[in-house]
C-alpha cells in the first residue's frame, strides 16, 4: 500500500493520503507541495477530523462511486482536496485523497484511479487479516478472563505480541449503546472488534464485544498508559457507531485475578454516570463505600431489601424527603453543611426532618446501623435515578 501511494505521489508531484472508510490515515507519502493543519493533526493523531467531518460528508465523499472535489473551506483551515472512493464490489475500503492545488488535471485524476483500483483488493484483503486478528484477541481475552485458562492465555498473548512485555495488568469494561440504526446487530457487533483490531498500538491489548458490553485486557506501567487506553478505547467505540453508557475498570495482581477483576470492573461501569458529559472509566481501587454493594444486583428491589425505612420513605414520602436525609446523612447530620448542599433555611431542614421521623420513627436518623443501611439503599436509589434521568 504504501508502495502504491509513493508511486503516485512521486508521478504527480503532489502529496497523497489513504484513510480506512471511519477518514483514519492508513498511510501518507512524503509531503510536497501545500498542506494544511487538517493533514498535520490527521499524521500525528492517526484520528478523524472531527470539525469539518459532517461537511465533508455532506458532500457526499462516503456515498459517491466517483471523485469528489472539497472545495476550500476557510472556517476549517482546509485546503481543496479531491476525494477517490476506494470501493469493492460497492463496499467502501476506504479514500485517497489528493490536494487540489494547483487543481488537479484529468491525466492525474486518471492516474490517481489506476492506484485506486490497485489499493481496493489490498484494502479488502486486509479487512479479512484484520477480522481474523479480532476472533483472535476476543478468544484470548475470553481464556484470560477464565480463572482455569488466565495464565496460559496471558503467556499466550505476550508470546504472540497481543499484550506488551512489561506492566501491570489492568481489566476494562465499557458498557455501549449503538447510535446507528438499520445494521444488523450482528454486523454492528464485529464491527466494534474490528475497530480495535484495525488499530495498531504501541501497546495492544485484548478485546471483545458481546452483549453491548465491551472488555479488555491491557498491561500499563504508567497512568498515563493507562488513560492513553481508554482514550483509544472511547475513540473506537464512537468511530464504530456507538456511545460508551458506563464505564469501569479494575488492576489484576496475577492473571489469576482477572475474571474476579472482569466481575469488579463491570460494578465499576454500572456505578459511573454517562449523563456527567464524561466517559472517564470509574476505577473499582476509587469506589469506597459502594462497595459494601458488590455482589448484588444496582437495582430497585436491592434498595427495599437493603433498608425497610428506605423502602417505606420512598413509597410513603416525596422526592424532597429522601433526598433530605441523603443529603443530611452524606454531611455527617451537620445541620449548615446539609442546608448549603440543599440550598434551604434550616426551619425547612426542621419541617423536613421532623416529617421524615413522622414517617420512619425517631431512631432512624440515629440508630447507627439503621441509618446506614438507610443510607445505603438511598444512594443506591439515587444513583440509579441519575442513570435513567
Amino acid at each position: 500500500m504504501q508502495a502504491l501511494v509513493d508511486d503516485l505521489a512521486d508521478a504527480l508531484h503532489r502529496s497523497v493520503a489513504v484513510d480506512n472508510p471511519r477518514f483514519e490515515l492508513l498511510c501518507a507519502s512524503a509531503q510536497t507541495g501545500p498542506i494544511d493543519q487538517i493533514r498535520v493533526t490527521a499524521i500525528i493523531d492517526r484520528a478523524p477530523p472531527k470539525p469539518p467531518l459532517p461537511w465533508m460528508l455532506s458532500l457526499g465523499v462516503a456515498t459517491s462511486t466517483e471523485p469528489v472535489r472539497l472545495p476550500r473551506n476557510e472556517d476549517y483551515g482546509m485546503l481543496p482536496r479531491v476525494c477517490f472512493p476506494i470501493r469493492r464490489e460497492g463496499a467502501l475500503l476506504g479514500y485517497l485523497w489528493l490536494f487540489d492545488e494547483p487543481p488537479v488535471t484529468e491525466r492525474e485524476m486518471s492516474d490517481a484511479g489506476s492506484t485506486v483500483s490497485a489499493l481496493a483488493p489490498l484494502l479488502a484483503s486486509d479487512d479479512t487479516e484484520i477480522r481474523q486478528r479480532a476472533d483472535e484477541l476476543a478468544r484470548l481475552l475470553t481464556a484470560a478472563t477464565t480463572r482455569q485458562t488466565a495464565s496460559a492465555a496471558v503467556r499466550e498473548a505476550l508470546d504472540s505480541g497481543h499484550l506488551p512485555p512489561r506492566g501491570d495488568l489492568r481489566v476494562h469494561v465499557a458498557e455501549v449503546r449503538r447510535r446507528r440504526r438499520g445494521k444488523p446487530a450482528d454486523q454492528d457487533n464485529q464491527d466494534l472488534e474490528l475497530e480495535l483490531a484495525r488499530r495498531r498500538l504501541a501497546r495492544p491489548f485484548l478485546a471483545r464485544y458481546a452483549e453491548d458490553r465491551l472488555v479488555t485486557v491491557s498491561m500499563n506501567t504508567t497512568a498515563g498508559e493507562i488513560r492513553e487506553v481508554e482514550s483509544t478505547l472511547t475513540r473506537a467505540v464512537h468511530a464504530a457507531g456507538y456511545e460508551v453508557v458506563g464505564a469501569g475498570t479494575a488492576a489484576a495482581d496475577t492473571a489469576d485475578d482477572l475474571e474476579e477483576c472482569s466481575h469488579r470492573a463491570q460494578f465499576a461501569a454500572e456505578l459511573s454516570n454517562p449523563h456527567t458529559g464524561s466517559t472517564r472509566f470509574r476505577q473499582w481501587e476509587d469506589l469506597g463505600s459502594w462497595r459494601l454493594l458488590y455482589g448484588r444486583p444496582l437495582r430497585q428491589d436491592t434498595v427495599r431489601n437493603l433498608s425497610a425505612d428506605a423502602d417505606r420513605l420512598l413509597r410513603n414520602g416525596s422526592i424532597e424527603h429522601w433526598k433530605t436525609v441523603v443529603a443530611y446523612l452524606d454531611a455527617g447530620r451537620r445541620v449548615d453543611a446539609t442546608c448549603e448542599a440543599l440550598s434551604i433555611h434550616r426551619a425547612t431542614l426542621y419541617y423536613r426532618l421532623n416529617r421524615i421521623r413522622e414517617l420512619l420513627g425517631d431512631q432512624a436518623l440515629d440508630d447507627g446501623w439503621r441509618a446506614t443501611a438507610l443510607h445505603v439503599a438511598l444512594k443506591l436509589h439515587q444513583h440509579l435515578a441519575d442513570r435513567q434521568a
